[in-house]
């Protein structure tokens, strides 16, 4: 009897680590590079871009590519086709480009100091004057957040948010580097979920947050990774994080190859996948690592160019030329 008792409790333990080994696996996909190619109607683009600064797909597949040097904002449809650009409406021919965000029909348009809604045919609609720099993320509702980023050193806190009118609905802190020298760690992912959470992961992407739009803290969680912290040489964190991008599929943050990558040049070759709750789902991983340059421009310091929509990934690289690559789980 006691035997039978040991065996099936042998069984039992058996039975649950196996369940508990399985839950935890996290599939990793493989990426290959699939053929496609965007249209562009000049010459002198048509395999590059002088300086993207923003890249985004909308809830129609339109593909939108911002170059500050342009100034361009480029929309083509989902096949790759030029539409138009439409950098010449709005204030002041969008000549101090930050970047750009599909919001249903419409699009934000961030310039320095100010948050424009346009049509995708150019039509302004709605403006916000938005003081001081910052990275703005917009909501489906038209509310919006300001990322301070090294703002916050002088006026106290990181986030503001906003409701669509433009109406100041909070302003506080998040966590920050409190280290003196490493104000490259002060800066900070922040994007604004569909149902409207704000989603704040700091630079050396140890940790998630997650707010409600007045400020209170929903979920502070740290994240475990196949990538592990590293540290400078004096011993401070360093970044591991190159880009974030949200859309109702969850979270996904491009992870920096360390051991490759230079202060000018970003390589990466993983990128993970989270729930909302910062649970980690999926990783996909490239064969080749690819490259994003650091642009340390005083209102943007590191520029969002990558994309995520129905399976496919979209990244404008920098090396040896900008230009929009796409990849898909090999199959």
């Amino acid at each position: 009897m006691k035997r039978n008792f040991l065996v099936a409790i042998t069984i039992i333990t058996i039975v649950l680590i196996i369940i508990v080994n399985c839950g935890n696996n996290i599939p990793n996909h493989t990426l290959e590079l699939i053929p496609f190619r965007l249209n562009i109607p000049h010459l002198d683009l048509d395999k590059y871009f002088r300086r993207v600064v923003c890249l985004d797909i909308s809830n129609t597949g339109e593909i939108i590519v911002v170059d500050g040097s342009g100034p361009g904002i480029l929309l083509f449809n989902a096949n790759g086709e030029y539409i138009k650009n439409i950098a010449d409406y709005g204030s002041e021919g969008y000549e101090t480009l930050s970047n750009v965000i599909s919001v249903d029909t419409l699009l934000a348009v961030q310039t320095r100091g100010l948050l424009e809604f346009i049509t995708q045919q150019g039509k302004p609609m709605k403006r916000h004057f938005i003081r001081g720099r910052g990275n703005v993320a917009v909501a489906l509702d038209g509310s919006f957040l300001i990322n301070r980023m090294y703002d916050s050193r002088f006026i106290g806190h990181c986030l503001e948010t906003f409701d669509k009118e433009g109406k100041q609905i909070n302003a506080f802190r998040a966590p920050r580097s409190q280290q003196e020298g490493t104000e490259i760690l002060d800066f900070s992912f922040s994007r604004i979920t569909p149902d409207n959470k704000i989603v704040y992961v700091p630079a050396t992407i140890d940790s998630g947050f997650i707010y409600d739009f007045q400020g209170n803290l929903l979920l502070a969680k740290r994240i475990k990774s196949a990538v592990k912290p590293y540290k400078l040489e004096d011993g401070s964190p360093a970044p591991l994080v190159e880009d974030m991008y949200i859309n109702k599929d969850g979270i996904f943050l491009v992870r920096v190859n360390k051991k490759s990558s230079t202060e000018g040049t970003v390589y990466f070759d993983l990128i993970e996948q989270y729930n909302f709750n910062f649970k980690q789902v999926a990783s996909y991983s490239f064969a080749v690592p690819l490259t994003m340059t650091v642009l340390l421009y005083d209102y943007s310091p590191w520029y969002h160019k990558f994309a995520y929509k129905d399976g496919i990934f979209y990244f404008v690289v920098s090396q040896p030329f900008e230009q929009l690559l796409t990849f898909q789980v090999k199959k």
